[in-house]
């Protein structure tokens, strides 16, 4: 029994210090927790917004640098050519108003991008057949709409038609057989929309910063639509990118000069920026809004020759 007396526990003083102590240590082990998770999700959204402002970029750059390709010589690269793609016109703090979300428009034989040089012509039973270099043949497949254009005269050479086949270097086309004594050497296989019609060219693509479904006014989407020559809707506006907040857009003339003169513009400097959401990590209480910005000089390959 004298055992037992003599094993003595801890105070209640004791008690309290330590577990004092505990709560100190297990507070700090979890605000540590709380800041790395939110530094996490901060970098995560980040990227986001770095990766949609370089997909914005790589589609603004891609088209303004084929704009006017093949087109008639009395059409401007741009129709519509806004400094900024978001006006605060009557100075209320929003941009909610219709002419406050002006469209960029570019004119260009293709939405596509896509075009290969004719490197041979000749009839296949009643099929085209069409004889591109090799390093031109990843960008047709079966199912493709496509025209042959002649560069020199800017003129279309055959209607539109439908690929039936690819192999090797040749792109069999639908039908067309009879098109082959017509195309020459050096002449371009163009790749075009899917609902693209023969009396649609040239055609106009639109881009436009729409409001995002976040309640975050800065929170923009970059969208973009196909129109045919009069204005129907081939494509209509697909989702481009996101979390922009901006875009501003500078037109150069031959010596480099800002012009707002649609004939002279030879090249257009775009500047994108985005942010993360203030509803999300970008809250004041969270990391606060980080923004980013990419900016590039896209020269207009104006009437294309090849």
């Amino acid at each position: 029994m004298t055992f037992w007396k003599n094993r003595q526990g801890f105070s209640l003083v004791e008690i309290l210090v330590a577990m004092v102590i505990m709560g100190v240590v297990v507070g700090a082990v979890y605000s540590t927790f709380i800041n790395t998770q939110r530094h996490s999700y901060t970098q995560e959204e980040v990227v986001e917004v770095q990766q949609n402002l370089r997909a914005g970029l790589d589609f603004l750059v891609k088209d303004i640098r084929m704009a006017e390709f093949l087109t008639p010589s009395d059409q401007t690269a741009l129709v519509n050519a806004p400094a900024q793609m978001l006006v605060d016109s009557n100075g209320d703090g929003d941009f909610d108003d219709t002419d406050e979300r002006p469209l960029l428009s570019l004119i260009s034989v293709t939405s596509m991008r896509n075009y290969g040089r004719i490197k041979g012509a000749s009839a296949a039973g009643t099929n085209l057949a069409i004889e591109l270099a090799l390093s031109s043949m990843q960008q047709f497949a079966a199912g493709d709409k496509v025209r042959v254009f002649r560069a020199t005269i800017l003129s279309s050479v055959t209607s539109v038609l439908s690929v039936a086949s690819v192999s090797g270097n040749q792109v069999t086309l639908s039908g067309g057989a009879s098109l082959a004594g017509a195309i020459r050497d050096g002449d371009l296989l163009v790749l075009l929309p899917s609902g693209a019609a023969d009396d649609d060219f040239p055609l106009q693509i639109d881009y436009q910063l729409v409001d995002s479904s976040s309640s975050d006014p800065n929170m923009n989407d970059l969208k973009r639509r196909v129109l045919d020559v009069d204005g129907t809707v081939i494509e209509d506006f697909q989702l481009i990118a996101s979390n922009i907040s901006g875009i501003v857009l500078t037109y150069l003339d031959d010596d480099g000069n800002a012009t707002s003169t649609l004939s002279d513009i030879v090249a257009v400097q775009v500047t994108i920026a985005g942010q993360t959401d203030a509803t999300k990590t970008g809250r004041n209480n969270y990391s606060g809004v980080k923004t980013r910005t990419l900016s590039t000089t896209v020269k207009i390959h104006n009437g294309v020759v090849l």
